[in-house]
């Protein structure tokens, strides 16, 4: 399988529609085959699934761990019949099985309730999602932060399951740490306040030109100078809130595979 494949099959082809939420995510990986994983999927019960997680190492061999991570959320999500934190556990115990010796990775989960605008997540050593929220003539940034380990490196981790409440007009940001880290020609990193500032000088405009914007200005800074790692974006911005579970829908979008 080459690598090419691999990231078709492992990056979301359906856009699930919600109503209400405005969402999108893309990543640009470094090499030929990238270890960042991004995925979002519709609950049995007509929540939103959302994993972003990250795959140490350059390559194909942690490529193939993102597939084989992938796989396992897509499993467990059909039959997941308990809490968030006991869904990690099982996957991190799954993962540890598979994964090389001083390997692992950092993997954010969230499932998004569009009834009562409900996230509950947890956080296994990932970057810290954040919540940009306007409080008056100010942005407020509410960090979603790590409620336990890495997957794949310890043995019977526990982790400890979070939950915040979204309102219209808040937006969702979930990334790698390659997006922060991207270097210039003259060896400067972007940096988490230029990240930080892109976002909320965007915060108005529709999630997908967000993430565009972000990455081609990433892409600007960088100036020509090869990405050392993968960067991964998501968004996703509450436009209004719902007094029930809506019925879902299925969307085909086109998967742009960055080369």
């Amino acid at each position: 399988m080459t690598p090419t494949t691999m990231r078709e099959r492992t990056f979301p082809t359906a856009h699930p529609v919600i109503p209400g939420l405005d969402y999108f995510g893309d990543w640009r990986p470094a090499h030929g085959a990238s270890g960042d994983y991004i995925d979002y999927f519709k609950m049995k019960d007509g929540n939103l699934g959302l994993a972003v997680g990250d795959v140490r190492g350059k390559g194909v061999p942690p490529a193939l761990l993102k597939t084989s991570l992938h796989s396992m959320m897509r499993a467990l999500r059909v039959a997941r019949n308990y809490s968030l934190k006991a869904l990690m556990r099982t996957i991190d115990k799954i993962f540890s099985e598979v994964c090389p010796d001083k390997s692992y990775a950092t993997l954010f989960v969230g499932e998004y309730d569009p009834s009562d605008g409900s996230l509950h997540y947890v956080n296994a050593g990932h970057e810290p999602p954040f919540v940009l929220r306007k409080n008056g003539g100010h942005s407020q940034t509410v960090f979603l932060e790590p409620g336990g380990p890495v997957i794949g490196m310890l043995r019977e981790s526990s982790y400890r399951e979070g939950v915040v409440s979204l309102h219209p007009g808040d937006v969702l940001v979930a990334y790698t740490d390659g997006l922060c880290e991207t270097t210039n020609v003259s060896g400067e990193e972007w940096g988490w306040p230029r990240f930080l500032k892109t976002v909320e000088d965007a915060a108005d405009q529709p999630a997908r030109e967000m993430v565009e914007g972000v990455l081609q200005t990433v892409e600007a800074f960088a100036g020509g100078a090869p990405p050392r790692d993968d960067a991964t974006l998501f968004v996703g911005r509450v436009q209004d809130t719902m007094a029930a579970k809506p019925l879902w829908e299925v969307e085909q979008v086109a998967v742009a595979v960055a080369a």
